[in-house]
């Protein structure tokens, strides 16, 4: 405060704005949550009760806390999974059937899996892989190593839900340009105008309506077809 009463005016208004900006940014940054180390609750289910005790143990008070527990995977209620983050599933035989139940899981409530069994089988690894299990581990589950498997596996899944946006978003885009591209036709073919006019046309009504283009696109198309359903006479 000796400082700022030395300071002229305008800058001495400066810098009490400047220290005010610092004080609100240090309480937003204290109250914000940070994504990397926020809670991924977990689900465990195991058939064996000492290694589930163990590996409830080993990740009592990390990101990944066992929040929900069953001895047997048809047993689990999907009620259960609503606030669940990671799905542990270590077993002694991990089969198709299991596979099924997993797979209905994910369709229910996207989230990563992580499977620890006692023995190999090509079949399941393969079913494992195509439902996008983050890990599937044989014959190597050491509790002192589970935390960091499910950090590697936690940021596989999010990569993958990344690419997974980015592919739908890429074909979304790919298939309301070919329905753009049908309307433009359409419209050449009514107003026989060019194809740089028709655009030019969809836009600027699609613009003074407040739509997006591939939505009166579609709506060009479907006029169409009742016309041509329906032909007036």
């Amino acid at each position: 405060m000796i400082f700022l009463k030395r300071l002229p005016v305008p800058l001495k208004r400066y810098s009490m704005c400047f220290l005010l900006s610092l004080i609100m940014l240090r309480i937003i940054m204290r109250n914000s949550t940070d994504i990397t180390t926020q809670s991924f609750n977990s689900t465990l289910v195991c058939d064996r009760s000492d290694i589930a005790q163990q590996l409830v143990e080993q990740l009592n008070g990390t990101m990944f806390e066992v929040t929900n527990q069953s001895a047997s995977l048809p047993k689990l209620a999907m009620k259960q999974l609503e606030f669940t983050g990671m799905f542990i599933l270590a077993v002694r035989n991990c089969d198709s059937d299991m596979m099924a139940l997993v797979d209905m899981l994910l369709r229910q409530q996207p989230m990563p899996v992580v499977i620890f069994t006692d023995t190999y089988d090509a079949q399941v690894e393969k079913q494992a892989i195509q439902l996008g299990v983050s890990a599937y581990v044989v014959d190597g589950l050491q509790p002192h190593r589970v935390l960091p498997l499910l950090s590697t596996a936690r940021n596989r899944f999010l990569q993958q839900q990344t690419m997974r946006e980015q592919v739908q978003s890429l074909e979304t885009k790919l298939a309301e340009r070919k329905i753009i591209d049908r309307a433009k036709g359409v419209l050449m073919q009514q107003r026989q105008c060019s194809e740089d006019e028709a655009y030019r046309l969809l836009r600027t009504t699609a613009m003074n309506q407040n739509m997006r283009l591939a939505m009166l696109a579609k709506q060009v198309l479907a006029t169409a077809n009742l016309l041509e359903t329906h032909p007036q006479t």
